[in-house]
């Protein structure tokens, strides 16, 4: 008989080619953390990001197809430990690589990555139903390698005080706040808008469940900014590596993510392939790296379970693995278990 407390069925987006790619449902047994492949679920495009609801899984669509006719958002109903589609809409071959829903679930908002835009689209009971709008960013950055020719939106979300939709612009370097009005239409609010230091290459950001700061995840400056929000400004109090001084390799910042304690910060790093830990300050929001682990090539993903393990999923070597992790002693270790998956990129668990 299994017991809930003991199991953890969780969700995994994979890149892989052809009849790979799509979901795959992933059962973790928390006392041997042996991982077992459930199901998978081939989805038409590529699942770049996916979110949870207590009874739904949302996904974004990376297009994979050489026709204008793939890309955009994905809705399944959860149930038990299996998912039932409820629809995918396409977006014309439009690519996203992030998204949110409002908290009334009338609305979901994406991030288009390739062309540089925020979208907006209606919910009918847990259904895509509509393209309400699509607001294009505009400018470019420094970076060399061509990542910054032209605005390249990321990451999507609220702010805790809700007064926001922001959408992080890695071309741009630019972090933009829109109010979403009535039919989901998005205005931005210029005043309120962040501009980050040239080059830096946003990605994601995070806020602390008290809401009073936030973390930004720079993918080609390889740093986390640390910035205090207070009336509904976002302003910088910190900037910090997320690789050792002595590495000279390339290397690019990706996810970013928070215990629910609130006490420690984890980056995975994309070429120096580890998971950054960091201390935070809760009282001035300012955060100290601790250690790196390494781990298996290219992390572009990883997720926090119980704030006592952390799931890893290493694109490049096709392969999930599962750190252990005691925050009271501050001990993050790579464990032996593993469990092959085709180029995953994203992982999310339920929501209860």
């Amino acid at each position: 008989m299994e017991v809930s407390n003991v199991n953890e069925t969780f969700y995994v987006a994979s890149y892989g080619k052809g009849d790979k790619r799509g979901v795959y449902i992933v059962n973790m047994d928390k006392e041997t953390l042996h991982l077992e492949l459930l199901e998978h679920i081939l989805t038409p495009d590529f699942p770049s990001y996916m979110i949870t609801t207590p009874h739904t899984l949302y996904i974004s669509y990376k297009n994979a197809r050489s026709t204008n006719d793939g890309g955009g958002l994905g809705s399944f109903s959860i149930k038990g430990d299996h998912l039932v589609l409820n629809n995918n809409y396409s977006s014309s071959g439009r690519s996203y690589t992030h998204l949110c829903i409002s908290d009334d679930h009338k609305y979901i908002f994406a991030a288009n990555y390739h062309i540089g835009a925020t979208a907006a689209y209606a919910l009918d009971h847990g259904r895509i139903d509509h393209k309400i709008i699509a607001v294009r960013h505009t400018g470019l950055g420094p970076d060399l390698l061509k990542r910054q020719t032209g605005p390249h939106v990321h990451n999507v979300g609220f702010t805790p005080d809700g007064r926001f939709l922001y959408a992080v612009d890695l071309g741009a370097d630019k972090i933009v706040m829109y109010h979403y009005q009535d039919g989901g239409k998005l205005v931005e609010d210029t005043e309120y808008t962040v501009n980050v230091q040239p080059g830096s290459g946003p990605r994601h950001l995070i806020f602390s469940k008290d809401g009073r700061y936030a973390y930004l995840s720079c993918e080609i400056a390889n740093t986390v900014m640390v910035f205090k929000y207070v009336d509904g400004r976002l302003l910088m109090i910190q900037n910090v590596s997320t690789l050792p001084h002595h590495f000279k390799g390339f290397s690019a910042a990706a996810a970013i993510r928070l215990t629910s304690s609130g006490e420690h910060l984890f980056v995975s790093n994309r070429g120096h392939d580890s998971i950054a830990m960091y201390r935070v300050n809760k009282e001035n929001g300012k955060i100290s790296l601790l250690y790196m682990v390494h781990c298996a090539s290219e992390p572009r993903d990883f997720n926090i379970l119980d704030d006592q393990y952390l799931i890893v999923g290493c694109q490049k070597e096709n392969k999930l693995q599962v750190m252990t992790f005691d925050e009271e002693n501050e001990k993050l270790l790579l464990s032996d278990q593993e469990l092959e998956i085709p180029e995953p990129v994203c992982i999310t668990f339920k929501k209860e």
